[in-house]
């Protein structure tokens, strides 16, 4: 009798368990009926679509999903929009937002960490806000002489240094919550993190120290912690690319010519009194193919002010790499030794990533590097 009992009993069992690890998001997305969502799986640096489905006609859906141990979810609309969450197995979470502010504005409830994410979505989202306004009124001031242009300029600025406080301040509250790995991981545009310094790193490292006694074990804060080695690694080449131009000459630039696609050898040295972007890219490195073609908006912006593109592939193909330019009309000057992974160029810049940029101004000396969009076009703004 007793061993009947246990049989009836185990499934009953795994049946709890199973109901302990289930989480449920439903919604209501307002004017977004029939529209697609889907629900995904989000590590630090890639995604996992889990499900996806239409809304009905009153914009509501609804998703459930097993896990083991706290995750980072997103809901992704049709639009490639996003609303992340941060569910415990056994939440039952609820959601609402609008299909023209998805992700944006929108309530979770049943999911305090959640919560917190929102918090940091709802105050990001207002500081890029009032930098696109300032971006506008800047753009709408035709001489760089008008002193209400130094005003804008100092207003971006302390827009973004309030966004890093508020981060900061929101780490140092929520140490032991697993939502600030999503503060660490908060980005100003596509290209730049709010904590993007080498001196942050110490925050990284603090979270990760506080997490790994709170949450022993959790995938997210293993790879928060891979991620903190690898960023260490990164940094470690650009100070030793410091110390490659500090003993380079006068000019602080070394020195390259290398050939275009036509043969032709052009000289680094060649294009001193422009501003020039180096970059280097590879045609089979996406990453850095869309960083360039991003960037071409910039050079058409800029290019008649006095900027250049330099770009170095870092390929070893002449078909692929000519195809690439020609394909995504790269009218910039571009140039390759086509003898990757044996190209000198990318060891004397000591590149360990793509894409890598390093901007040199008017009198050959290189003053930063890895800049994009908004952030490159300040930096042009006031050298050109």
């Amino acid at each position: 009798m007793k061993n009947r009992s246990l049989v009836f009993l185990i499934p009953l069992i795994i049946c709890l368990a199973c109901d302990r690890e289930k989480v449920v998001v439903r919604g209501v997305v307002d004017g977004g009926a029939r529209t697609g969502v889907s629900l995904e799986r989000l590590d630090i640096n890639r995604t996992t679509v889990i499900d996806s489905l239409r809304t009905g006609r009153d914009g509501s859906f609804s998703f459930s999903t097993r896990i083991k141990e706290p995750q980072l979810l997103l809901l992704r609309n049709d639009r490639g929009e996003i609303l992340n969450l941060l569910p415990f197995p056994g939440e039952r979470i609820s959601v609402s937002t609008t299909y023209h502010a998805f992700g944006e504005i929108y309530s979770v409830e049943g999911s305090p960490e959640s919560e917190k994410v929102r918090l940091l979505v709802e105050h990001l989202h207002y500081t890029r806000t009032t930098v696109d306004s300032l971006v506008k009124v800047a753009d709408s001031i035709m001489q760089q002489e008008d002193p209400r242009l130094a005003l804008v300029r100092t207003a971006y600025t302390r827009a973004l240094v309030d966004q890093k406080r508020f981060t900061i301040r929101f780490l140092v509250e929520n140490m032991h919550s697993l939502a600030s790995i999503y503060a660490l991981y908060q980005k100003f545009d596509e290209e730049n993190f709010i904590l993007g310094e080498e001196s942050d790193l110490q925050y990284y490292k603090v979270v990760a120290d506080s997490l790994e006694n709170s949450y022993p074990g959790v995938s997210l804060v293993r790879s928060l912690r891979r991620d903190i080695e690898q960023r260490e690694a990164i940094f470690e080449g650009q100070r030793h690319m410091e110390e490659l131009i500090s003993m380079a000459d006068e000019t602080g630039l070394p020195q390259l010519s290398i050939p275009d696609r036509d043969g032709n050898a052009i000289a680094l040295s060649d294009l001193e009194g422009r501003v020039v972007l180096v970059i280097f890219w590879a045609s089979g490195n996406e990453a850095s193919v869309r960083a360039l073609i991003r960037l071409q908006s910039t050079y058409d912006r800029y290019h008649d002010k006095g900027f250049e593109v330099y770009a170095i592939s870092l390929d070893n193909d002449r078909i692929r790499w000519m195809n690439t330019i020609d394909f995504n009309e790269f009218n910039w000057i571009n140039v390759s030794e086509l003898s990757y992974p044996d190209s000198k160029a990318d060891m004397i810049y000591n590149v360990n990533r793509l894409p890598a940029g390093f901007l040199v101004n008017r009198e050959g000396e290189i003053v930063a590097r890895d800049l994009y969009g908004r952030t490159l076009e300040t930096w042009l703004d006031n050298l050109l």
